[in-house]
């Protein structure tokens, strides 16, 4: 492994180039820790198409991913889906604004808080039995879309 790469597809500690394979890669098909690029896979990805487990652009998947279209557990963008939470506009396990849609309602500071200290909550959603049933057929989409179209890439990327 070299210390810079430039211009070849040899690894290196930083590579740039446009198949760049590094810990730092920059270029059009980067690969490494930190990945900038079109097609950037790393576990910091920032870019058009960005794979990662923290993913920053335009197309963004991963564990956490920020983007125009973003698709994560906790995503959040101009439209997301976030398996577990969304803050921005789009359809989340929990909802973060009243822009999205939480199949499980919008995670409150007191919720929060009755959870991490195991308490009891003054007033629990009432939901109809089809609300529920929505919220986990919506949840088990979410879930199998990310790890299709996520989780099994990043997977492979990396196993």
């Amino acid at each position: 492994m070299r210390m810079v790469s430039v211009g070849s597809e040899l690894p290196g500690v930083v590579a740039v180039g446009q198949r760049a394979t590094g810990i730092v890669a920059i270029g059009q098909q980067a690969t490494g820790f930190v990945a900038i690029g079109q097609l950037a896979t790393g576990v910091v990805a920032i870019g058009q198409l960005a794979l990662g487990v923290i993913a920053v652009g335009q197309l963004a998947r991963g564990v956490i991913a920020v983007g125009q279209l973003a698709l994560g557990v906790v995503a959040g963008g101009m439209v997301s889906a976030g398996v577990l939470w969304c803050p921005g506009l789009g359809v989340g396990g929990f909802s973060g604004s009243r822009l999205a849609y939480g199949l499980f309602g919008r995670l409150r500071r007191q919720r929060l808080m009755a959870w991490l200290h195991r308490g009891s909550w003054d007033r629990p959603p009432r939901w109809p039995a089809w609300r529920r049933a929505v919220g986990a057929a919506g949840f088990a989409v979410l879930a199998v879309g990310w790890w299709f179209a996520a989780g099994q890439p990043l997977v492979a990327a990396w196993g």
